[in-house]
C-alpha cells in the first residue's frame, strides 16, 4: 500500500466524517491519492487505494466461475459492500451510513494499517479482537508466531 504503519483511536461525528492520521494523509498526498476503496470484512471496515484493491481483491476473482454459487457468493459478500470514498483536502473522508451499520461502528473508532490495507474498527471491537488474539497466541508458546 502506501507503507504508512500506524494504530490510531479517531472520533467519528454523525455524519460518519473522520480525519485521517497525519501519516496517512502525507502518504496519499505523496502519491497523489485521492480516494480509498472500502469494503465490510467481519466486524471492520478495510481500506485500499484503488489500484491495490483492483490487484488484490478483484483481479484475483476475474478466474472464478460466475455461475458457480459458492463464488457467485464469495464475489458478492467481498465485493457487494465496496465503496470508493474521496479524501478531502483536509484530510477527512466520509463513511457512509451503511458501511457504518454493517460493522457497527459508533464514535470511537480505531484506524491501524496492515500490510497492503488500512482497517477501521470500533475501538471497543478491536480492544476485544485484539486481546483474544493476543491471548491465543500466547497460550501457543509466542506472540509472533
Amino acid at each position: 500500500m502506501l507503507e504508512v504503519r500506524f494504530n490510531q483511536q479517531l472520533s467519528m461525528d454523525a455524519r460518519g466524517r473522520v480525519t485521517v492520521p497525519s501519516r496517512l494523509k502525507a502518504a496519499l498526498d505523496t502519491h497523489r491519492i485521492y480516494s480509498l476503496v472500502f469494503i465490510a470484512h467481519g466486524d471492520r471496515l478495510r481500506g485500499y487505494t484503488p489500484q491495490d484493491f483492483t490487484e488484490r481483491v478483484e483481479k484475483p476473482m476475474l478466474g472464478d466461475d460466475p455461475f458457480d454459487p459458492y463464488q457467485d457468493e464469495k464475489q458478492l459478500l467481498r465485493l457487494g459492500s465496496a465503496c470508493e470514498l474521496d479524501v478531502d483536502r483536509q484530510g477527512r473522508l466520509v463513511l457512509p451510513v451503511e458501511l457504518r451499520e454493517l460493522v457497527q461502528l459508533g464514535d470511537k473508532i480505531t484506524m491501524v494499517s496492515l500490510l497492503d490495507r488500512i482497517e477501521i474498527w470500533s475501538t471497543d471491537g478491536f480492544a476485544r479482537t485484539w486481546a483474544a488474539a493476543r491471548s491465543r497466541r500466547e497460550n501457543m508458546g509466542g506472540i509472533g508466531g
